[in-house]
C-alpha cells in the first residue's frame, strides 16, 4: 500500500511538469531515495541480476499493436505486426533491466532521451515508406512519430522510476526494492494489492 501511495504522490507531483526534463525537487528527491534503495539491493552479497526480458513497448503498446494486427489483416498489412519503433523499446528495456543505481538518476534520463531520439530516427528512416502505405505526406508521418516519441518519453519519465513494484521499473532485472514488496512477484495483479472496499 505504501508503494501505491508513493506512486500516487509521484503522479500528483509529476503531472504538471511531465513535459520538463528537470524534475520538481520533491520528485527528484524521491527518485534519488529510490535509487539508494536499489543500490542497497544491487550491493547485497549473492544477489544477481535476472536474465534479460523485454515486453517490447511497455504499457500495453506492443501488446495492443499485436492484438490489432492479429484481428485485422488490413492493419497488419498496412502497419505491420509490431510498432515500427519496437527495437527502440527493446534497447530501452535493456537499460531499464540493468538499472544501474550508481549515477542512475542521470542514466535513466539518458536512456529515456535515447528512446525518444530512436523513435524520431525511425520516423525519418520510415517516412517515405509509411507515407506511401498510409496515404499520408512524409511530413504527416514525421509529425505522428514526433507525437509518439514525446508521449513515450513522458510515459517513461512518469512511470519508470526504481522501486515502484511495476514490471517496467528502472532496475527490473533486480529483486524488488519497494518497501513491503520484496517478496511479491510481478505476476500478482494490481487489483489483488488494493484494499477491499
Amino acid at each position: 500500500m505504501k508503494t501505491l501511495i508513493g506512486v500516487g504522490l509521484i503522479l500528483v507531483l509529476f503531472t504538471e511538469t511531465v513535459r520538463a526534463e528537470v524534475l520538481p525537487e520533491p520528485v527528484a528527491l524521491l527518485e534519488r531515495e529510490q535509487m539508494r534503495r536499489l543500490a542497497a539491493v544491487q550491493s547485497k552479497p549473492g544477489i544477481v541480476i535476472d536474465r534479460f526480458r523485454s515486453d517490447g513497448c511497455s504499457g500495453g503498446l506492443s501488446a495492443a499493436w499485436q492484438f490489432l494486427a492479429g484481428i485485422s489483416p488490413d492493419f497488419a498489412h498496412t502497419a505491420g505486426d509490431l510498432p515500427p519503433w519496437e527495437q527502440c523499446c527493446v534497447e530501452h528495456d535493456r537499460h531499464y533491466w540493468r538499472g544501474e543505481a550508481e549515477g542512475g538518476f542521470e542514466k535513466r534520463l539518458a536512456a529515456d532521451r535515447e528512446l525518444r531520439a530512436c523513435v524520431l530516427r525511425t520516423g525519418v528512416i520510415e517516412q517515405d515508406r509509411l507515407a506511401e502505405k498510409l496515404g499520408l505526406s512524409p511530413r504527416e508521418v514525421l509529425d505522428a512519430f514526433d507525437i509518439v516519441a514525446e508521449m513515450m518519453f513522458r510515459a517513461v519519465r512518469l512511470g519508470g522510476g526504481p522501486c515502484t513494484g511495476l514490471p517496467w521499473r528502472w532496475g527490473h532485472g533486480w529483486p524488488e526494492c519497494a518497501p513491503g514488496l520484496e517478496q511479491i512477484t510481478e505476476d500478482i495483479p494490481l487489483e489483488a494489492m488494493l484494499p477491499d472496499d
